[in-house]
């Protein structure tokens, strides 16, 4: 597997799976209104985004993970958790949190049923970003460097691309997340610099976001490379 760190980008290489069409993205920087779809009566505002606006855009990035050592994400990440997804509130490439734009984002509310791992605590609703979202082409426009924005030009004949209202940029092979969903997650503790903002970042691309289903010792979890379910104890150390 790639060596750096899972909840590191690092040698980015943008894909852009269908080029006159790679470039939506916008959730305005703080005190901006969102240019996002807004959702109607469902908890996933994707759902209400028409599918032949949206065209995709992915992005191999390198990073370590150690599929020998079926405990390395535990290990590796300061919060595991089995949680439920509640909603998707929107994309965004603009971070409050970290005040910069970012690789596109999918953020919405979880409830966290139980805790294996760190000092959250169940039964509590708590915010949550994670790489990989749908957004505006302007707001994916601005999330690229210089380099990026220039070779999208180069190979539209000098053109930014505009057939394209949304973008859905996600990681190579990661999965999507779905309202409505149990998983267990690998979580980090994000913060604003100022302390007014907390939101928890769910790591480790398709290997830090696994599907749940029943409960207590017959629990299971969905490899997402083989499609294979799994005991819950082969993946979490459980007490």
């Amino acid at each position: 597997m790639n060596k750096s760190r899972a909840h590191v980008m690092a040698a980015a290489v943008l894909l852009l799976i269908s080029l006159p069409s790679c470039a939506p993205g916008s959730v305005k920087p703080l005190g901006s209104e969102s240019s996002q779809a807004a959702p109607t009566s469902s908890n996933d505002a994707y759902a209400n985004i028409p599918a032949n606006q949206i065209q995709q855009a992915g992005m191999d990035v390198d990073f370590m993970w150690e599929p020998e050592d079926p405990f390395y994400g535990f290990n590796e990440y300061p919060v595991v958790a089995r949680v439920y997804i509640e909603s998707i509130d929107s994309g965004r490439s603009f971070s409050p949190i970290s005040n910069q734009y970012v690789f596109p984002q999918t953020v919405g509310r979880m409830s966290i049923k139980e805790v294996y791992k760190g000092d959250l605590k169940p039964d509590v609703q708590v915010n949550y970003s994670r790489v990989g979202g749908t957004v505006t082409y302007d707001d994916y426009w601005n999330s690229l460097n210089q380099a990026q924005q220039e070779k999208i030009l180069q190979l539209n004949r000098g053109q930014k691309p505009t057939d394209a209202k949304y973008i859905q940029a996600k990681i190579t092979d990661d999965i999507d997340i779905e309202a409505g969903k149990e998983y267990v997650a690998f979580l980090q503790l994000e913060t604003s610099k100022d302390g007014s903002l907390k939101e928890y970042s769910i790591n480790g691309y398709q290997y830090g976001l696994r599907e749940v289903r029943s409960t207590g010792a017959e629990a299971t979890v969905l490899n997402n490379a083989t499609q294979a379910w799994e005991s819950l104890g082969s993946f979490v150390k459980l007490p």
